[in-house]
């Protein structure tokens, strides 16, 4: 079961690859897709990951939930 969440950028052998200098969480691999796939940490990096990255970039709480509220008004 998937228990915490991790930056691709804190992995040793992501250093020197793209994913390391953007604000993308590792999908961890699951073995069952009716339980496991559905554990908060799958679910919540592939989310996370599916924002756009002017969204994942701001940098305070308050505009975070602007611009969340803004992207999820139009899609």
């Amino acid at each position: 079961m998937v228990r915490d969440l991790q930056w691709a950028a804190d992995t040793d052998s992501r250093h020197h690859l793209r994913s390391s200098s953007s604000q993308q969480l590792i999908v961890p691999r699951t073995r069952l897709l009716t339980v496991d796939d559905r554990a908060f940490g799958a679910a919540a990096a592939r989310i996370w990951n599916s924002l756009p990255a002017t969204l994942t970039s701001t940098v305070t709480l308050n505009s975070f939930k602007k611009h969340l509220k803004t992207h999820l008004f139009y899609c």
